[in-house]
């Protein structure tokens, strides 16, 4: 039995981001605070990346998961749960 997997949270990504009054300018930059705190570029969110995951569904790296969820204030499994990824 396969199962169908969870829809990419698109429409939910820009309404959390919505919620919390941050501009895809603002996700940046903190995503730059982040990148130069853990001394890698990978956690860097660029306003037109985000804009892709947010309208394209394009999944991000596990760096920026880590980013989004640090910046939105969830867990990283919370975050990876969005997108089928399984707890154990």
């Amino acid at each position: 039995m396969v199962r169908k997997q969870k829809p990419i949270p698109t429409k939910d990504l820009r309404a959390i981001r919505r919620r919390r009054k941050l501009t895809l300018r603002d996700v940046y930059e903190k995503s730059l605070r982040i990148a130069k705190k853990r001394g890698r570029k990978e956690f860097v969110i660029p306003p037109s990346r985000l804009h892709e995951f947010e309208i394209q569904g394009i999944v991000p790296s596990i760096f920026r998961i880590y980013s989004l969820a640090h910046i939105y204030k969830y867990s990283v499994q919370k975050v990876l749960s969005w997108y089928g990824v399984p707890r154990r």
